[in-house]
């Protein structure tokens, strides 16, 4: 493996990494959606209120979500050219999982929930909603399409992490072999309980009466 393609699959390892982080912290901030209106505008208003440093955050974790898709293809065509097709089906059938199988399809559903996801949220004013962006959230997730849509991005998420964490840190070579199922199973369990706790907020929204 030459020196290029070992810098794509840490730069995609690392970048991955990034954003699982940037998943936990954002999970814990929604959660206080089921605290009510002014729980959760509050956390909003100081998000806001940290100005430039969130436009810095916000502009990385772009960058990163580039980069982490264009090296996840660069190494997906490579790995493709490497090796003739009717091979590699027999030679990963034994031990590829779902999620490893379909960490392309995964990116390309999150990525377009991301666009989505983000217009309706952060660049849809809610100044003349009631109950401010709370009540935005809320009215949207009360339509089942939305609610389903939803469902499915973050089970993508939950396969892509399950799969991702353990690759990213054997990758980086931090995982002993010894280590490698513990890893596993650990990429797995983050991965689902991820998925399963962004999925609850618009099933809450759904389900419980709010007005």
């Amino acid at each position: 493996m030459n020196l290029v393609s070992i810098v794509k699959k840490a730069l995609m390892a690392l970048t991955g990494l990034a954003w699982i982080g940037f998943l936990v912290g954002h999970l814990s901030g929604n959660f206080l959606l089921l605290r009510g209106a002014d729980a959760f505008n509050g956390y909003a208003a100081f998000l806001a209120s940290l100005g430039s440093l969130l436009y810095v955050v916000e502009a990385a974790l772009i960058l990163f979500l580039l980069l982490h898709i264009y090296s996840g293809l660069r190494v997906t065509l490579e790995n493709r050219r490497a090796r003739p097709v009717r091979y590699a089906v027999a030679a990963t059938a034994g031990r590829a999982t779902v999620a490893s199988r379909t960490m392309a399809a995964g990116g390309i559903i999150i990525a377009v929930f991301l666009v989505v996801h983000v217009k309706m949220f952060k660049f849809t004013s809610h100044q003349d909603v009631n109950n401010g962006l709370w009540g935005l959230v809320v009215d949207t997730f009360k339509e089942p399409a939305w609610v389903g849509a939803y469902i499915i991005a973050m089970l993508a998420v939950g396969m892509h992490v399950s799969h991702g964490l353990a690759s990213a840190f054997q990758t980086l070579g931090l995982i002993k072999p010894r280590w490698r199922e513990s890893f596993r199973r650990t990429g797995f369990a983050i991965g689902w309980l991820l998925a399963a706790g962004f999925i609850t907020l618009p099933v809450w929204c759904y389900l419980v009466p709010t007005n």
